[in-house]
């Protein structure tokens, strides 16, 4: 009987490393080089994935528009039509009332007296300013002092819509209408000819063509790499991060504050592409969300060419440049 558990045992373990661990993805690989079939990519059994209710809640955003942010309530002290329709979506659209009231000035602090109380979080902040910190009152400044029960739900709730309105207040780098030639997901790489995830859409645009940030915050990288190119990644705070790749010229320097619509990039073909484009990516928490979704029709700045100007591939489609360029439904 014990030789028995002890098989059935082995193989659960031989299955899952197959199935679940980097050693298994390049046991898969080899299979799938030997049988001339697409690839994988290695590296996705390294990378996790959105917390299940952030994702949930990204999923439930309607097609927002600028019309559809503008026709909300205004503002009603620190809380934007972004807030708000962050913190409906992730608490539900009867919460937000529930939230102003709490305090209508400062967002984070009503969401963390709804998540954990004003005991739990006068007790941390109280805690936080003996040891010296600055800004007492803000979660990062005493989070450390929460308890970890608390500390979780702070992290679930209120760091969560933070994030997400961060990023629904984001613009989009160029026309917005421009064609999106290939979406974020899993595809087969149109170079390494592997099964890889891509990060970011790719939207075909002459070289040359300026990129501006899709919102304000702090350069966290400006350089040039083999993968890349030339590449700009801005930290939008509440670990929001958004990254421009395969640029022709770059026109910020790592660590400046920049405010939205600031001239970061000119768009090109350098780094692992086909042809000229961008490479636009969001990242929340660090894992990649797809940008599409968060694409508003915002008021586009004259010197953004019209998406009427032919176009060749991107670093995503091995087909012949289209004539001119339509503009992209899906959104």
């Amino acid at each position: 009987m014990r030789g028995w558990a002890d098989l059935l045992l082995c193989s659960t373990v031989l299955v899952a490393a197959w199935v679940r661990t980097p050693v298994g993805a390049i046991a898969r690989n080899t299979v799938a080089w030997v049988r001339d079939t697409p690839r994988e990519d290695v590296l996705a059994s390294f990378r996790t994935t959105l917390p299940e209710r952030l994702e949930a809640s990204i999923a439930s955003l309607p097609g927002l528009t600028a019309d559809t942010l503008a026709s909300a309530a205004p503002a009603a002290g620190g809380w934007t039509p972004a807030l708000r329709t962050a913190a409906a979506a992730h608490l539900g659209a009867d919460t937000v009332t529930t939230l102003v009231g709490l305090d209508a000035q400062d967002p984070e602090a009503a969401l963390e007296l709804h998540t954990i109380g004003a005991t739990a979080r006068d007790r941390a902040i109280s805690r936080a300013r003996a040891a010296g910190a600055v800004a007492p009152e803000t979660l990062d400044a005493h989070a450390r002092y929460l308890s970890a029960d608390d500390a979780r739900k702070a992290s679930e709730e209120v760091s969560q819509v933070l994030s997400l309105a961060t990023a629904l207040e984001l613009a989009w780098p160029v026309d917005p209408a421009a064609r999106i030639s290939s979406p974020f997901g899993e595809r087969v790489h149109p170079t390494l000819k592997t099964k890889r995830m891509h990060e970011g859409v790719d939207i075909p645009l002459l070289v040359g063509t300026p990129v501006h940030a899709a919102g304000s915050g702090r350069v966290a990288r400006a350089r040039t790499d083999g993968v890349n190119g030339m590449h700009v990644i801005i930290d939008h705070g509440h670990r929001v991060r958004s990254a421009y790749c395969h640029g022709s010229a770059i026109h910020v320097e790592r660590g400046a504050r920049i405010d939205q619509g600031t001239h970061v990039m000119d768009s090109g073909n350098t780094g692992r592409s086909t042809g000229p484009h961008l490479h636009f990516g969001l990242r929340i928490a660090g894992r990649p969300v797809d940008p599409a979704p968060f694409r508003r029709k915002l008021p586009t700045p004259a010197a953004l060419p019209r998406p009427d100007l032919p176009v060749l591939q991107s670093d995503s489609e091995a087909v012949s440049p289209p004539a001119s360029v339509a503009p992209d439904p899906a959104g």
